[in-house]
């Protein structure tokens, strides 16, 4: 049975040309009512004549995505309603993080995760109150794996993944589903960094089929999940967690100690495949009876290198200050609260350690930077810790509370990462921590913003480390688990006495340390003496023939295949190289002339049954 959208009004963005325009062109020979959003007016309006020429039903709207009330409103106003959103509008702005504007930066995520949540936010309530919603959001191979020159697309395009499980979690009770996708398609904006030949293999048409089979009321409902998708091919993503390992949380566990073990946190022997926050062991009993850490020799130190921890007042910035002057660093010591750093400050000087505060907004890279050269010659370590949570459901949750969450996460992760790499660079030498969170993984009810801005943080921090290696800049991205004063909001008491900060800070230091020679790029989970690596794994796929017509049909009648984990064919890729092998691999995969003229006929045969 064809699926029909007669009676649904679908929301494109960026539909003036490339995926957008195939998507309304699909959608419209569906019967579906359609919004053709584009910046450019001109092209928006031409898809419409196009789409109405073939006896379509579209409008065209060319407000800015950010302006998600009044791309919505154009739906409301022409069709009486809205049932699915495509967020598909994006830019590029490609240029290595050393000349990086910030213009460039905020440009990109702008037009990306603030678009994406303008257009959701305002499609929200009407998805809610008809309970029924299907929201698309455009994910990347840059964002999935990081991609050289790409730190602000790679952030917001791993922001959208945060922010779709998230969403997934709190629309599941309304009927309310939202998807990331990767496509991999010619285009405008693909042009600009691909052949004329790889083009030509990705027409836009082999990805739109998913788009309409996952947003059709009786299609699959695979809300909070990852695809990738392109020339035939459709494989599925997860997280792929390794066993891990636990120290003793006593004083024996040191960055010394964490060196001595660093092999079986990477070891992938007896993997684990979690889906939420919740889907982690408890492990801080048997690290509290466990015997005392060996120490590696010579011990991990940071004797002559200064370490710059942002957030560092309290809680997991506080227990990082003080490892690192205790190993022999000196530190700088940011927070926009004057009382904190200071304190934190003369525990360090008070136990014979150097330290010097940074009291601005970590959104100051430069600034922190300077205070650093300033008082000790030099800086040789970033400790990207600063953070801030305002919780809300999504259908609460303002303008403000979404801007000023992805700003500090996210935004001063970027501007302190900035300031410090040509030092980096210059010196040939430096190590950088992000801080990501298992909301930011796995998504988490009533913290979409929280979620967003964290992912985001581990996008940037993958193409950090495709672009800091050859300098032997180093750039990790953590997921700790702690007791703070940020997680006391939402933790139990006991829970945020036992998880201590200082569980935290030895694989902080270990990751940041000269010891680690090798380990970039790459995503831990770390809580309570346990400490593990997150990596993607991407199902074996489905390769359909890229000679033939691909629909949404198609794409349903070989679900079970494209989402099998489980037949030895699944795949742990982590370059977009990497990740574009088995796309390019379906090049070449024709179906034969017997198959093309039986698919021919049977398409005349449903053409021919619709028109009687």
């Amino acid at each position: 049975m064809s699926l029909s959208f007669k009676g649904q009004t679908v929301v494109v963005t960026g539909a003036g040309g490339g995926l957008g325009r195939v998507y309304s062109l699909l959608f419209a020979s569906r019967g579906a009512n359609v919004v053709v959003n584009d910046f450019n007016a001109e092209a928006a309006q031409k898809v419409v004549d196009e789409i109405k020429k073939a006896g379509g039903s579209a409008i065209a709207n060319a407000s800015s995505v950010t302006d998600g009330a009044a791309v919505i409103q154009s739906a409301l106003s022409a069709f009486g309603g809205v049932s699915i959103l495509i967020n598909n509008a994006g830019i590029l702005r490609d240029r290595g993080l050393k000349n990086m504007t910030d213009a460039e930066f905020d440009q990109v995520i702008s037009v990306h995760i603030k678009g994406a949540f303008s257009c959701t936010k305002a499609a929200w309530p009407h998805f809610r109150n008809q309970k029924f919603g299907r929201i698309i959001n455009t994910t990347s191979a840059a964002g999935i794996y990081g991609n050289f020159g790409q730190a602000n697309y790679s952030a917001a395009k791993m922001a959208l993944i945060g922010f779709t499980k998230s969403l997934a979690r709190e629309g599941a009770k309304y009927n309310i589903s939202a998807v990331a996708i990767a496509p991999v398609a010619a285009s405008a904006m693909t042009a600009t960094i691909m052949s004329p030949e790889m083009l030509a293999n990705l027409k836009p048409e082999f990805v739109a089929p998913f788009v309409a089979a996952v947003c059709h009321p009786d299609g699959p409902n695979p809300s909070g999940r990852v695809f990738e998708i392109g020339a035939g091919f459709v494989g599925e993503l997860r997280w792929e967690r390794s066993k891990g390992t636990i120290w003793k949380t006593d004083d024996t566990f040191t960055p010394s100690a964490v060196k001595l073990k660093w092999s079986e946190v990477t070891d992938f022997s007896d993997p684990r495949y979690p889906e939420s926050i919740s889907d982690v062991d408890s492990t801080l009993e048997r690290a509290s009876t466990m015997p005392p850490n060996p120490q590696s020799a010579p011990p991990v130190r940071f004797d002559g290198k200064t370490v710059i921890i942002t957030g560092a007042g309290a809680g997991l910035g506080r227990a990082y200050a003080l490892m690192y002057a205790r190993l022999g660093a000196n530190v700088v010591v940011n927070d926009v609260s004057e009382k904190g750093a200071h304190a934190v400050c003369s525990e360090i000087k008070s136990a014979g350690g150097k330290a010097v505060p940074a009291v601005c907004s970590a959104e100051d890279g430069e600034a922190i930077v300077k205070i650093a050269l300033d008082t000790f010659g030099g800086v040789h370590v970033l400790v990207a810790n600063a953070g801030v949570l305002r919780d809300r459901s999504f259908t609460a949750m303002s303008e403000q509370e979404w801007d000023l969450v992805v700003a500090v996460h996210l935004r001063s992760t970027y501007k302190c990462a900035k300031a410090v790499w040509p030092i980096f660079q210059k010196q040939n030498y430096g190590r950088i921590v992000t801080t990501c969170s298992q909301v930011g993984i796995y998504g988490n009810f009533g913290q979409t913003n929280y979620s967003s801005a964290k992912a985001g943080i581990m996008g940037f921090t993958k193409t950090l480390g495709f672009e800091g290696r050859k300098y032997n800049i180093l750039s990790n991205v953590i997921a700790p688990s702690a007791g703070t004063a940020m997680t006391m909001t939402i933790w139990p008491q006991e829970m945020v006495d036992a998880y201590k900060p200082d569980y935290i800070a030895p694989i902080v230091g270990y990751l940041t340390s000269e010891a680690n020679t090798e380990t970039t790029g790459q995503l831990f989970e770390i809580s309570g003496g346990w400490a593990a690596q997150t990596r993607w794994q991407r199902a074996g796929g489905y390769g359909f023939p890229t000679n033939r017509v691909l629909t949404p049909e198609d794409v349903i009648s070989k679900w079970d295949v494209f989402t099998n984990f489980d037949d030895g064919h699944a795949t742990n890729p982590i370059t977009s190289a990497e990740g574009m092998q088995q796309i390019m691999g379906n090049f070449e995969n024709k179906a034969s002339v017997v198959e093309t003229v039986k698919d021919a006929v049977r398409d005349a045969g449903k053409a021919l049954k619709a028109k009687l």
